[in-house]
């Protein structure tokens, strides 16, 4: 391709490619200046496992935007009590209103902060404890099955199977099924 043509891609009213790039919200956030201001041929103490981790996550569009304030108030729910995981409703709403953080990762984060209390809930897991159904997207219905399938998951623990290890078990029980996900 020559530059003639690469310069016909500029959107409307944009004269540069520079111009274009400070335009484009992926490339002004906290973690795009941190990962360009890496520079690590001056500064080789910044290549990191963490660094790796922020451009893998980043390249993947998976990069969790928790403000700083949620993020410390995450360390609190390490203090919920086993069975009184519905004092963590809040946190997790907060959690569910973050730009790439899902279902999911919202239950996983929760698990490795208080895995006494809180253990991650996929299509696997939501299945073996409480059956066919679809998990709602809502938050607040999200919520809602959430701390019923932690309620569930207590009953089914205890006496050899441990509640803090339960996520991984009981999707290593749904794959042993054979069951596919979507069915």
């Amino acid at each position: 391709m020559k530059r003639c043509d690469l310069d016909k891609a500029l959107p409307e009213g944009i004269r540069s490619f520079d111009e274009w790039e400070a335009k484009i919200p992926k490339y002004r956030t906290p973690l795009m200046k941190r990962l360009d201001s890496l520079d690590l041929g001056s500064r080789p103490e910044n290549w990191t496992r963490a660094a790796l981790y922020e451009i893998v996550l980043w390249e993947l569009n998976r990069y969790p935007e928790i403000d700083d304030t949620l993020f410390r108030d995450l360390a609190g729910a390490a203090k919920i009590a086993p069975g009184k995981h519905r004092e963590g409703k809040e946190l997790f709403l907060r959690l569910l209103g973050c730009r790439n953080v899902g279902l999911t990762m919202a239950t996983a984060i929760l698990r490795f902060v208080n895995p006494g209390t809180f253990q991650t809930l996929n299509a696997r897991n939501g299945f073996v404890v409480l059956g066919a159904g679809e998990i709602p997207s809502r938050p607040e219905e999200a919520a809602d099955y959430y701390f019923r399938y932690l309620d569930e998951l207590r009953k089914l623990t205890g006496d050899g199977f441990d509640f803090r290890f339960a996520d991984r078990l009981l999707y290593q029980v749904d794959k042993a099924t054979g069951r596919k996900l979507g069915s």
